[in-house]
């Protein structure tokens, strides 16, 4: 059965995170993996008047103890959940190693529909730009990864908003939103972006675009488009004033985002971005 895997390292937004997985679990019809990595690190003790090494294990059994109450808190709302929604069962896992070798083991096990971990900083494209252990997820995965800011906590999904620049990689993306779309019933705005001082997309690779899309008939997809100087500000203008849950990126080498932060735009990036965002990967497996 298809699972989501729920990243989480105790936090009061990873929880906040978890508990937005009981819902999406619901609607997706999977059972979800409770997963809390940590790295043993020797510290140096005084005994017999010289230093010696002793492995933190008092981490492993916090750790264990943690995911137990979480698990108990988390299947309290599975029993909240409407009877037409698949009630999903808890599989909570403790294990030693980096966050990006044990994800990366995970899937090759588990069936996995989606990933979802909170930001710790409160912000999700802080989180994308700055965390460590989500640039280690992102590089390990062919699954979508949700990252769940503090600020606004993921609780409804009537609309959503995918941004790219028309590249045909970002199809698999939209069939994949389309997939699920049907499932949690919400509306799609594709929105167009264009780089200050990049050519923009022709005419015949709008056309293309939306020719493909057409093909996965979808309800309610409609498209905007949004660019110049102050793409990241307008960008979140448009997302507020549309009304969406969420924000979708792809993630590819090559494609808009990547370039977009090689232009140094990080900083309005953090200042600006509030929304949950989803990543997906570019080699999103079909499932």
């Amino acid at each position: 059965m298809k699972k989501i895997l729920v990243l989480t390292d105790f936090s009061d937004n990873a929880r906040k995170a978890a508990e937005a997985a009981v819902a999406l679990a619901g609607k997706l019809h999977a059972n979800i993996i409770l997963f809390n990595t940590y790295v043993s690190e020797p510290v140096m003790s005084e005994y017999g008047g010289a230093p010696w090494p002793v492995d933190q294990l008092m981490w492993a059994d916090e750790g264990k103890e943690k995911l137990k109450f979480l698990k108990e808190d988390l299947l309290e709302l599975v029993s909240q959940l409407s009877p037409g929604d698949h009630h999903p069962s808890i599989d909570a896992r403790h294990d030693l190693g980096s966050l990006g070798n044990q994800v990366k083991n995970l899937l090759q096990q588990e069936q996995v529909e989606l990933i979802i971990m909170g930001a710790r900083t409160g912000k999700a494209w802080e989180h994308l730009l700055m965390g460590s252990d989500t640039s280690a997820v992102i590089e390990h995965t062919n699954r979508p990864v949700l990252l769940h800011p503090e600020s606004q906590p993921l609780k409804k999904l009537k609309k959503i908003t995918l941004a790219t620049d028309f590249d045909q990689a970002d199809q698999r993306a939209v069939h994949y939103l389309t997939r699920i779309g049907r499932l949690f019933g919400f509306s799609i705005d594709i929105v167009h972006v264009s780089l200050w001082g990049e050519k923009p997309a022709s005419d015949s690779l709008k056309t293309a675009f939306k020719h493909q899309v057409a093909k996965y008939n979808f309800p309610d997809i409609n498209y905007q488009e949004v660019g110049g100087k102050d793409l990241v500000k307008r960008l979140g203008r448009l997302c507020a004033a549309n009304g969406s849950d969420l924000l979708v990126l792809v993630h590819d080498r090559h494609n808009w985002l990547n370039r977009l932060l090689k232009q140094n735009q990080a900083q309005a990036l953090l200042d600006d971005q509030q929304l949950p965002v989803l990543i997906v990967p570019a080699t999103i497996a079909d499932k």
